[in-house]
């Protein structure tokens, strides 16, 4: 890696015990970790971009466990030695179960250079621009990775993903096949207190996503020959008041936004 580029990890994090089970598999690299909490979807991009510490951002969601730091690391080093300014994996990639747009890459793992996007970048300018009321996407962000596409062409390196075969997780693969990290997705029903059945509820009933996400981690921390986490009654008592102050910020989030939600359903 380029030492003139100083690098940090990201995580858009809800749930802080996810986030501590996620951080543990790449924490040794360094670098420093960052958590960023009530952060709106696109928002979380714009966070990062005013970190003028960071020129480098690896941001690893925290549903997204890494299975391979090497990797991960050299991938950082490629984008900044042949001027990336984004690698990821693709929204309609065979690998995601949904279909979104092929030139957005979902932003459960990215590698940003920071430096090269800040070169075109102008908050005061472009943040009311990317947040109008009518998005391009299916996701908020979308509007930021299609201002990068454009501004940027042909400087996306779109990654090589794959089903798990639990046949919703996500495996992301740099060019010679090593497993960057696995994207378990449901990352809301990881641990289902009654906030979470109050306010989110279960899209796929049909299936156990807590145990299929303590299965992934579990597979994930043997594969790095690593102890996964344990924790005790008191940090579990302070994951649920963080939990609480996490939804009360993000009821007032979504209900703040309801009214662009109604006028898109109402436009299409």
């Amino acid at each position: 890696m380029n030492h003139s580029a100083r690098i940090k990890f990201y995580c858009r994090s809800f749930n802080k015990e996810l986030y501590l089970i996620s951080r543990r598999l790449y924490e040794d690299a360094g670098y420093p970790c960052v958590r960023l909490t009530d952060q709106t979807a696109e928002g979380y991009f714009f966070t990062m971009l005013e970190d003028e510490e960071c020129d480098i951002a690896i941001n690893v969601d925290e549903d997204c466990f890494i299975t391979d730091l090497d990797a991960v690391l050299a991938l950082a080093h490629r984008v900044v030695q042949e001027g990336w300014v984004n690698a990821g994996c693709s929204d309609a990639g065979v690998g995601v179960p949904r279909r979104g747009d092929q030139l957005v890459t979902n932003p459960f793992f990215n590698v940003f250079n920071l430096r090269e996007i800040r070169r075109e970048w102008n908050a005061s300018k472009l943040i009311p621009q990317l947040r109008k009321d009518s998005y391009k996407g299916i996701e908020p962000y979308y509007n930021f990775f299609y201002w990068m596409v454009q501004t940027f062409p042909n400087r996306t390196l779109y990654l090589d993903n794959s089903h798990h075969p639990d046949g919703i997780t996500t495996q992301l693969a740099d060019a010679s096949g090593r497993i960057l990290c696995q994207h378990s997705w449901f990352a809301r029903l990881f641990r289902i207190s009654w906030l979470t059945r109050l306010f989110e509820g279960n899209d796929r009933k049909d299936i156990n996503q807590s145990l299929r996400i303590n299965a992934v981690i579990d597979e994930v921390y043997l594969l790095r020959h690593m102890q996964r986490p344990e924790f005790g009654f008191v940090q579990r008592v302070g994951f649920f008041f963080d939990e609480c102050i996490r939804w009360s910020v993000k009821i007032p989030q979504r209900i703040a936004g309801w009214p662009k939600k109604i006028k898109r359903r109402m436009g299409r």
